[in-house]
């Protein structure tokens, strides 16, 4: 009877246990997974200055399924604000599992910037404008 008794309440635990809920938010599900940073772009006057970087020296950033930004170390970035709007729709990061911030933003003065803009302007092409009007031009990773 014992025996039984601690089977039905090991399953009953087992039962009770949720699985995480890996599904992104509609407003993001278009932008989730790895990036790959291919050109900066900086207004200078009334023109733009775009710089290409060579695959060898870009960055690839990842956005999790729960809005989450990480660089390439599995590192939330530096001076990052706590909310985005992709393509004019607000959302703010709800981390499922805990994060860390790079250990490299201890030596970093952040500026306050309110938000990040992300414009995505094909399925595979996303734009991320910081403020000052710096943009950061990403492809989806393959």
């Amino acid at each position: 009877m014992k025996t039984l008794s601690l089977f039905i309440l090991a399953l009953f635990v087992f039962v009770q246990c949720k699985k995480e809920n890996r599904d992104p938010a509609p407003e993001i599900t278009s932008i989730v997974g790895k990036w790959r940073i291919v050109e900066y772009r900086q207004t200078s006057g009334d023109s733009i200055v775009t710089r290409p970087v060579l695959r060898a020296n870009s960055y690839i950033y990842e956005f999790r399924y729960d809005g989450v930004l990480l660089n390439g170390n599995g590192y939330v970035p530096c001076c990052l604000p706590s909310e985005y709007s992709l393509n004019g729709t607000a959302f703010v990061p709800k981390p499922t599992t805990p994060v860390e911030l790079d250990p490299i933003c201890a030596t970093s003065l952040c500026g306050i910037c309110p938000d990040i803009k992300l414009t995505q302007t094909a399925p595979d092409s996303l734009v991320m404008e910081a403020c000052g009007g710096a943009l950061s031009v990403f492809v989806r990773e393959k």
